[in-house]
């Protein structure tokens, strides 16, 4: 049995897979166990995985049932006591596991979280968390933290940068994997450890998360997250005396998202969420400037695409004098 199971989903990545995979070969911990789960692919991904020789890398096919399925899978298979989640699109350094481990066994971290990359353009995304507060340490949602630092770490773990322990993965009941979601499967995972657990962010920079462009990543067009449609995936899972704390959080989030869908025209959308999390009218100040906005929505767009254009003007301008 190996310490730790790294569990990558697989669907159509034949051009990324294999350096995937190589920096898992790379790590300077090597007890350690692949779960390779083909979720259906229609390229050569499958192809590509099976070139692979080590007796640590264990492949497995299903039919298409989305990525949160498959990391399931895997869950299902691991018997190591500890889980790490990669992507069949992004990597990681020599020493990512190495110092997640390290953090698994000196703290009483349940979910260790490492600061990260974003590529192609090479960027080191550990400044940008600092400024919301995101640095190394070992934390506890205790029900006094301001909702914004809340979401902060809640969306600072993705399925790239993150081990947890397996016995903490299956009590929670794994990804949420129905309909084939795309969309907020991973961060439904997440809230209901955080909100529930001990959890420590570590450092340096560990992972290259793959950040490119793809039809999801356009805000303007993306479908509301699962848990915004069905909020009570993540309340109902945990205790009773958190769940106040829980709500106030995921309606603060809504308000964010339901204040950049009223600025560009999707009303319906923003009355949704009104409507589905009434908690929203308790920030007074925020909900006046959405009910506003809400009025507005047919003019609103117009005015944001006013700024951009405007902004986008003076761009060059700025850039030019601080040469």
């Amino acid at each position: 049995m190996a310490t730790v199971d790294i569990i990558i989903p697989l669907y159509n990545k034949d051009r990324t897979v294999r350096r995937t995979v190589e920096s898992v070969l790379e790590q300077t911990f090597d007890d350690w166990r692949l779960i390779i789960v083909n979720d259906g692919s229609t390229d050569n991904s499958l192809r590509v995985a099976e070139q692979f020789s080590d007796s640590r890398i264990h492949l497995v096919n299903q039919d298409n049932r989305g990525p949160g399925a498959a990391r399931n899978r895997g869950i299902h298979m691991a018997d190591a006591p500890y889980l790490a989640f990669l992507d069949a699109d992004d990597q990681w350094h020599p020493w990512h596991l190495q110092n997640a481990v390290a953090a698994m066994s000196q703290t009483n971290a349940t979910l260790v979280a490492s600061l990260y990359e974003e590529w192609p353009d090479n960027t080191d995304m550990t400044a940008y968390w600092a400024k919301r507060k995101v640095v190394p340490g070992v934390y506890t949602f205790n029900g006094d933290e301001h909702p914004k630092d809340v979401l902060s770490f809640l969306f600072f773990f993705h399925v790239g940068n993150t081990m947890v322990k397996t016995s903490a993965a299956r009590q929670c009941g794994g990804f949420y994997d129905a309909n084939k979601c795309l969309l907020g499967e991973d961060t439904v995972f997440f809230a209901k450890l955080v909100f529930c657990h001990p959890f420590a962010v570590v450092g340096p920079a560990s992972v290259r998360h793959n950040r490119q462009d793809s039809a999801l990543s356009n805000r303007d067009q993306r479908p509301l997250d699962i848990f915004l449609k069905h909020p009570n995936i993540i309340t109902d899972f945990c205790p009773i005396s958190k769940q106040v704390f829980i709500r106030r959080v995921l309606s603060w989030h809504a308000w964010r998202v339901a204040h950049f869908r009223a600025r560009r025209g999707q009303k319906a959308d923003a009355l949704f969420l009104l409507d589905q999390f009434p908690d929203i009218r308790q920030f007074r100040l925020l909900y006046a400037r959405l009910r506003f906005e809400l009025a507005m929505a047919r003019w609103l767009p117009l005015w944001v695409r006013c700024k951009c254009r405007i902004a986008s003007y003076l761009r060059p301008a700025r850039e030019g004098k601080r040469l």
